[in-house]
C-alpha cells in the first residue's frame, strides 16, 4: 500500500510514515505548523480534549502563505497526506497531533546554533568508588563521565579503563547550561526515562518492555580492575527492551533497585530524602551488596546500607520484591 492510496482511518505502517516524511513541503508544513503553535494559550494546554472554547488551528490560507509553496493544488495534496496522522484538521484550520508534535521536537532536541562540545572537564563530583574528582566530556551526543583516578563501573575489553555512565543527552541539553548543570540534567533526564523503563512502560512510545537479565557467572570485580568476564563491577545487570520503537536501557540492577518505593522509605526513615534521579543514586549504589539465593526458581537478594541498618530485599525472577526486611545496628565487615 502506497502513502497516497492508504485508508485513512487505519494504522500507519513504518514504511508508509517514512515515505510520507521524505518529501520537503511535508516536513515544512509540519515545522510551520509547530512555529505557529502557542503552548502558553490557554487553549492548548489541555490538547485535543475540547475543554476550552476557542480553536487555535491555522486555517489554510495562513499556512499555505508561510510554507509559500506555489501550487495550490500541489499543497493541498501535500497537506491531505499528512491529516489524520501527523496533522489534525479543525473547524478552524490545521494543528499537529501529538505524532506530528515528536517529529517536530526530535527535530529541535537535535538542533542548536553551534556544534556542541565538551572537552574533558573536572566537575564538582566526587567518584562514588574512591573519592577523586569526575571528569566528564561530551561526544556523538552523549554525555560520557569517568573518574580521573580508577576505572569506574564498565570498563573496555582490556580493563585498561572505564567509565561511572555513558548517557545519551540531545544538543540542546548543553545549551544555556554550565558542564556541572548539564551533568545533573543529564543524569535526571535519562534517570526518569529508565523508572519508566521499570515499570514497564517505554518512555519514547509508551508500548509494553521486554525485561532480561544478564548474571555474571564467574564474577569477580577484583577491586578497582573491573571483572574479566564481564567487564564490570556489579554482578547483575538488567535490560529493558522496547521492540515497538527500539528504545533500550541496560545498566547495574543495583541501580534499579533503588527506585523501590521501600527504599525511598528506608532512606527517609534515616533522614535522607533519595531522589532517583540524581547523581546520589549512583553513589548508593555502589554500597548495594548482590546476591543469588537461588537459581531455580530464580531469588536475588540486595541489601542497602545506610549508617547501621540495612534493607534486604529478595527478589523473584521477574525482579518483584517478595520480601523486605530491615535489619538494625549491624556492623559491616
Amino acid at each position: 500500500m502506497t502513502p497516497e492510496s492508504r485508508d485513512e482511518s487505519g494504522d500507519l505502517s513504518p514504511d508508509e510514515a517514512f515515505a510520507i516524511l521524505a518529501n520537503e513541503t511535508r516536513f515544512e508544513i509540519i515545522q510551520t505548523l509547530w512555529e505557529l503553535y502557542e503552548p502558553d494559550d490557554p487553549a492548548n494546554l489541555v490538547k485535543f480534549s475540547d475543554l476550552y472554547d476557542s480553536d487555535t488551528a491555522v486555517t489554510f490560507s495562513e499556512l499555505y502563505d508561510r510554507v509559500g509553496y506555489g501550487d495550490t493544488g500541489n499543497f493541498n495534496y501535500h497537506l491531505e497526506q499528512l491529516t489524520d496522522h501527523f496533522v489534525r484538521r479543525t473547524d478552524a484550520g490545521y494543528e499537529l497531533t501529538e505524532a506530528g508534535f515528536e517529529i517536530a521536537r526530535a527535530v529541535v532536541a537535535g538542533t542548536v546554533r553551534e556544534r556542541p562540545h565538551l572537552d574533558a572537564t573536572e566537575l564538582d563530583a566526587d567518584c562514588p568508588r574512591c573519592d577523586a574528582p569526575v571528569v566528564a566530556h561530551y561526544e556523538n551526543h552523549h554525555l560520557i563521565v569517568s573518574c580521573s583516578e580508577c576505572r569506574g563501573i564498565w570498563q573496555n575489553a582490556t580493563g585498561e579503563a572505564g567509565v561511572l555512565f555513558t548517557f545519551p543527552l540531545p544538543p540542546t541539553g548543553l545549551s544555556g547550561r554550565t558542564p556541572d548543570e548539564a551533568f545533573h540534567a543529564t543524569l535526571a533526564f535519562n534517570l526518569n526515562r529508565v523508572q519508566s523503563f521499570i515499570s514497564g512502560i517505554c518512555p519514547d512510545c509508551s508500548s509494553a518492555v521486554d525485561q532480561s537479565l544478564d548474571i555474571c557467572e564467574n564474577h569477580d570485580p577484583r577491586d578497582q580492575s573491573g571483572c574479566p568476564d564481564c567487564h564490570r563491577q556489579h554482578l547483575i545487570e538488567v535490560g529493558e527492551v522496547c521492540h515497538q520503537c527500539k528504545s533500550v536501557a541496560r545498566g547495574p540492577l543495583s541501580i534499579a533497585i533503588l527506585a523501590h518505593p521501600a527504599v525511598a522509605a528506608f532512606y527517609y526513615d534515616h533522614g535522607i530524602e533519595h531522589l532517583f534521579a540524581s547523581w546520589e543514586t549512583f553513589r548508593h549504589a555502589q554500597s548495594v551488596e548482590e546476591e543469588i539465593l537461588e537459581t531455580d526458581p530464580l531469588r536475588i537478594r540486595l541489601t542497602v546500607p545506610c549508617e547501621n541498618d540495612r534493607l534486604r530485599l529478595t527478589l523473584d525472577e521477574t525482579l518483584s520484591v517478595v520480601e523486605a526486611v530491615e535489619e538494625t545496628s549491624y556492623v559491616r565487615d
